[in-house]
């Protein structure tokens, strides 16, 4: 059985390093910079859109980064214990992970 892990990281220089390590141990990922509902209306009540072409042009980081990660059941346990390890339990890099089943998955990546 499929599952997709969903890896909520701070934008941070340790959350490239854990992706990374998640790289280097052949995991691959879909990678979506975001941005909190709190941050997007606290801090720029200006944009009535959570992502624009300033933030291209900056070269800015939003707040925290989604990732997609497409694996298989039985390795599952061993990317969620990299993740612990390199956030050192969401200490040191603010975030969540969860898992949830797939019940219907085709295609060739």
């Amino acid at each position: 059985m499929k599952k997709t892990l969903y890896l909520v990281l701070k934008n941070s220089e340790k959350a490239y390093l854990t992706l990374q390590q998640l790289k280097s141990e052949g995991y691959n990922a879909t990678v979506i910079s975001t941005e909190s509902l709190r941050h997007a209306i606290d801090y720029h009540p200006e944009e009535h859109h959570f992502f624009n072409l300033r933030h291209l042009e900056n070269q800015e980081m939003l707040e925290s980064m989604l990732c997609l990660f497409v694996i298989d059941e039985s390795q599952l346990e061993q990317i969620k214990n990299t993740i612990r390890k390199h956030t050192n339990n969401f200490k040191d890099i603010k975030g969540f992970m969860y898992s949830r089943d797939i019940d219907d998955y085709e295609g060739s990546i």
